[in-house]
């Protein structure tokens, strides 16, 4: 219901309800009650729906139920965790001010929640970083600008309008949690455009803010005020930039203010700074997510991932993202990957190191926006000091150019350890946060509560004295504060001066002149100590911002460190090879095997060679299904990948190119949204790489074409396959069943035929999972439906019309192959029958010999017959 339809009296909660809410519409407004937080209307129906909570009402409005539902205040993190993850954007909305007689309980929200812009450690994904992307598409250009608030990151690109694949490609590079864009009808379009890939998306602002010239004069300011002249020369250059930059503004001014001062300067990048993965290759290499659950199980990140922190994690996760283009700085991981692996001690003792760190990147950024807890600044304290003995293992261990930038970025921080370490209570006992002994006032207070206490056991022997009540006690609770406890049989012998607060069943409660009097100053001392400490508290904190910049410095050093130790433990784990680099675009691997697969199969996984070279650009693979084309395929695109990320590669030796872009077309998907068939999926992705790759892409194709007829699917996958070899000169494996391709090996000189060996014995076929070089002799098609169980009546007829097939000029279906007669099925199905009793008899001959009867008794004897006569064999 909108406010602007209630005309009606309101009671003084839902005016201050309603108020609250005009300030947030877009959000779930959680709003405390007691130890309650209440949703109302249509927040209500929303949440009491995604959460599974019971929907109930309170009071009328109009005549109509007011819709409510409301969890704990203790449990909110887990209500809240779903309904961020599951796209919704959240405003708390807290009691200021304890409840009083005749009042209303002051309330404001103290945090907004969404997607994009969470900061407490039990909503993230510890091993993914949380960007927020403000996209600004204009007429002619687009730009993408992409935020993590946390380490005060931007990230910014742009390029041509249309550019969707481009689009794309960067989502998938940083797979934003949260799309934000300026409020406008035009803009309705891409919200659905991104909601329909799966992300959340937002509009920023309302449209008068940005037509305000005063919103845009506050945006501005603050990007003259945040960012170095070089930042800003270039955002004025370009207003999609600029106006992305306000995009930001508006939104994180609502929802997270605090980031805004943090911001210092933007990362500006073109799409081909780093290594091109679109969408459909980063899903094919199953590179973060595997394509079964979509977790990260199986997947290139899987193996790689020996980080020691999140934050180190998180690194290797951008490093598998945006693999590199520049030989230096990809040769530079290399060097301390490989001293690493050489010098095993130091690889163990760096582990050892890094295991005692706690997420700094995470914590460093929560202390800059103010959302920091005690906790953090004991486990920064904590992993601080250990931070010089990391820096001296580099410079003692690890004498390389990169490790010497590592050290650089770790300054001395043992002012601020001292100040930790003085300041910040770490016994655990949660009873204040200030140590004893670092403030002098505090200390004094902190004397005088405890004096008060015995004052308090001192007047309570007093008046058990006086009263000559032995059990009387005094006790405490926040409701009546401070009592004198007398039980139902001493009640005559109660003084006439004490105040009866309270009657229970059997006891009074009471006070006196003299117990207000001690209360009053007992919380007179006790307010003075929480003031004082929290403004020592706060006064730490401040000295803690001091060192944000060198802090962060430092956290970037150990997240790049424990990435590199993360590649160099794969690699010295599993046998891992350092790849070379060549200048000539070769594509030579020497018992490459696929990086997942290797760890799953272990020494039985046979390894293959690659040779692709200027003289043999293009391989058409051929072969059965599960052959292993699709493993081999994989297995030398993600160890060019592995290569570009400066990590060692599962082979005996690699020379590799620097590739621009990596593309692979493998496997059929449909796109029900849009009502794309199959095949036009296909040909999309095979059209963008016929239009984008260089010849310094490496392409790999399987089975393109067999969404269509014979006919046609040969003729598109030989015009493709020519068009690659001879006009774009990538590098490609091209994996099919159409054998008359293996003709162009004859007619295009960079053309080379290769296939997945495999042998017969008898009606089996046996998988060698090794290329070689030439043509596969067939498919194995009906050999491949004999493992997988078909009925042999089925095969048997298959064999028949491929018979036929082969016996015809052009395999066209012809009266010959029509459907079957039933004798012709009936005798398909006695063969098919016969050779299964013939197979099985051949099995119980072979069991029964294999039986040694002097280990059986009598009784297994009779169970194992049993057995038989029961129809063992028969099935």
């Amino acid at each position: 219901m909108e406010t602007a339809e209630v005309k009606e009296k309101l009671t003084p909660l839902m005016e201050q309800y309603f108020a609250i809410k005009q300030q947030y519409p877009d959000a779930l407004l959680f709003f405390q009650v007691g130890d309650f937080y209440e949703l109302f209307f249509d927040d209500a129906k929303t949440a009491s729906s995604f959460l599974a909570i019971a929907l109930t009402k309170r009071g009328k409005i109009k005549g109509d139920d007011i819709p409510l539902c409301g969890v704990p205040v203790h449990a909110l993190n887990h209500y809240l965790n779903k309904l961020v993850r599951g796209g919704y954007k959240v405003a708390i909305c807290d009691q200021l001010t304890k409840p009083q007689p005749g009042t209303v309980v002051q309330r404001g929200v103290s945090q907004v929640f969404t997607p994009g812009t969470l900061t407490d450690s039990t909503l993230l994904d510890e091993k993914s970083a949380s960007y927020l992307l403000s996209f600004y598409p204009d007429s002619s250009q687009w730009s993408m600008l992409f935020s993590e608030l946390l380490t005060a990151q931007l990230f910014a690109v742009s390029f041509p309008a249309d550019s969707y694949r481009t689009v794309e490609t960067e989502l998938s590079r940083f797979s934003p949690d949260e799309i934000i864009l300026p409020s406008s009808k035009k803009n309705a379009d891409f919200a659905t455009y991104f909601a329909q890939q799966g992300y959340c998306t937002s509009f920023a602002h309302p449209q008068s803010d940005f037509t305000s010239p005063d919103s845009f004069n506050t945006a501005n300011e603050w990007i003259e005020r945040q960012f170095n002249t070089a930042t800003k020369a270039r955002v004025s250059s370009n207003q999609t930039f600029l106006r992305s930059l306000q995009v930001l503004y508006f939104y994180l001014k609502r929802n997270q203010e605090s980031a805004l001062s943090q911001f210092k300067s933007i990362q500006f990048y073109e799409p081909d700074d780093y290594l091109v993965l679109d969408p459909s290759t980063q899903k094919n290499l199953e590179l973060i997510k595997n394509n079964s659950d979509g977790g990260r199980k199986n997947t290139l990140f899987y193996v790689l991932d020996k980080a020691k922190t999140p934050m180190g994690s998180r690194t290797i996760k951008k490093w598998i993202s945006r693999p590199l283009v520049q030989k230096s700085g990809i040769l530079q991981r290399q060097e301390v990957v490989s001293t690493l692996c050489q010098k095993v001690e130091v690889l163990q003792k760096l582990e050892e190191l890094l295991g005692s760190l706690s997420d700094l990147e995470r914590i460093i950024g929560r202390i800059a926006l103010g959302r920091a807890n005690i906790n953090d600044y004991i486990a920064l304290k904590n992993s601080l000091n250990v931070t010089p003995e990391i820096k001296h293992l580099l410079q003692s261990g690890v004498q390389t150019v990169l490790a010497h930038a590592i050290q650089e970025k770790i300054s001395d921080f043992s002012t601020l350890v001292q100040l930790l370490e003085s300041s910040i209570n770490d016994n655990g006992s949660g009873d204040c946060i200030i140590k004893q002994g670092f403030d002098l006032e505090l200390d004094r207070l902190r004397s005088l509560v405890n004096n008060g206490q015995q004052e308090v056991l001192k007047f309570e022997k007093q008046e058990v004295t006086v009263t000559g009540i032995s059990s009387l006690k005094v006790a405490y609770n926040q409701i009546s504060g401070y009592y004198i406890e007398v039980t139902n049989p001493n009640l005559d012998r109660v003084p006439a001066h004490y105040i009866e607060l309270q009657k229970l069943v059997n006891r009074k409660r009471f006070t006196t002149p003299a117990l207000k009097a001690l209360e009053a100053e007992l919380l007179k001392a006790q307010n003075e100590i929480d003031l004082v400490e929290n403004r020592i508290y706060e006064r730490v904190k401040a000295d803690v911002v001091v060192y944000l910049s060198q802090l962060r410095s430092a956290s970037q050093g150990l997240c790049y460190l424990d990435a590199l130790f993360g590649l160099a433990k794969t690699a010295y784990q599993c046998g891992h090879t350092k790849p070379e680099f060549n200048d000539k675009r070769e594509i030579i691997i020497k018992t490459g095997k696929h990086p997942v697969l290797e760890q799953i199969i272990g020494q039985n996984f046979i390894g293959n060679d690659t040779a692709l070279t200027d003289e043999q650009s293009t391989w058409i693979i051929t072969g059965p299904n599960m052959g292993g084309k699709s493993t081999y395929l994989r297995q030398v695109a993600l160890i060019n990948i592995m290569a570009q990320i400066g990590a060692f590669v599962p082979a005996q030796h690699a020379s590799l190119p620097l590739l621009d872009r990596v593309f692979t077309r493998i496997g059929a998907g449909d796109n029900l949204v849009e009502g794309k068939s199959t095949f036009l999926v296909e040909m999309e992705e095979t059209a963008t790489i016929c239009t984008q790759a260089t010849k310094n892409s490496l392409v790999i194709l399987d089975e393109v074409g067999r969404g269509t007829s014979t006919f046609d699917g040969i003729a598109l996958a030989q015009s493709i396959v020519e068009h690659i070899a001879t006009k774009i000169q990538a590098r490609c494996l091209f994996a099919t069943h159409y054998h008359e391709l293996t003709m162009l090996a004859d007619a295009i000189s960079q053309i080379s035929n290769f296939h997945m060996a495999c042998q017969r014995d008898g009606n089996l076929i046996i998988f060698l999972h090794k290329i070689i070089k030439g043509a596969a002799d067939g498919s194995f098609g009906i050999d491949v439906a004999r493992l997988a169980d078909l009925p042999e009546g089925i095969i048997l007829r298959a064999q028949e019309i491929l018979q036929i097939l082969h016996s015809q000029q052009h395999g066209a279906i012809n009266t010959q192959i029509l459907p079957a007669q039933s004798t012709d099925l009936a005798l398909h199905a006695e063969v098919a029958r016969l050779k299964a009793e013939l197979n099985m008899s051949q099995k119980l001959a072979l069991e029964i010999e294999q039986l040694n009867m002097d280990e059986l008794s009598p009784k297994q004897v009779f169970d194992y017959f049993w057995g038989l006569k029961q129809g063992r064999f028969k099935k």
